[in-house]
């Protein structure tokens, strides 16, 4: 199956996985409706894992330049914006956040991955455009509490949501609701 629509949403079973995993394809969605895009903003995705959410902002029309440390992600991820025919809308980086120099501005900056939050929001903050979103996804509670101080020390009131999935499978012939892990979004805009 190809994914031919102009909305977000891909189902994961379109994507390689990850030893990181892949961000479920309702969060995926959500994380775009958070960041208020209108299709031609430039993002960047810190700890893009799988590529996913990167593919897809670039699908709806943003230009993405997409972090990743682990060499085995980086591959995973290289691999799914090839499938999606991506390679000019996103520009896949290897190496550590908090080591990069960064040349571009961004409207949207995404954190999939938090290792090193603090460093990491230290290196890119300044590269944020006025009114710019920034977007931290997390599925442990020290990383939200974490996350909230970074944005608030940085003069950003996040909200912060939480969103917990359950999706129907088979049990026995009648349809059951299996949960996965609870997701937590804190996000807000740079004044």
């Amino acid at each position: 199956m190809k994914w031919q629509y102009k909305s977000s949403g891909i189902p994961d079973t379109l994507f390689s996985r990850s030893k990181a995993g892949l961000t479920r394809e309702e969060i995926r969605s959500i994380i775009v409706s958070k960041a208020r895009i209108s299709g031609d903003e430039k993002v960047l995705d810190v700890g893009t894992g799988s590529g996913s959410v990167s593919i897809e902002f670039a699908q709806l029309g943003c230009d993405v330049t997409a972090v990743e440390k682990d060499e085995e992600n980086f591959e995973i991820a290289r691999k799914n914006i090839e499938k999606f025919g991506l390679n000019n809308k996103i520009e896949l980086v290897f190496g550590e956040m908090e080591n990069i120099n960064l040349s571009n501005s961004f409207d949207v900056i995404f954190f999939g991955g938090t290792d090193n939050l603090e460093k990491s929001v230290d290196n890119v903050f300044k590269h944020l455009k006025p009114g710019g979103r920034i977007i931290i996804a997390a599925v442990r509670l020290e990383t939200v509490v974490e996350a909230i101080k970074v944005l608030k020390s940085r003069g950003i009131s996040p909200e912060v949501l939480n969103i917990c999935l359950n999706k129907g499978k088979d049990l026995g012939g009648k349809t059951a609701l299996a949960p996965s892990y609870p997701v937590f979004l804190i996000y807000g805009g740079k004044k």
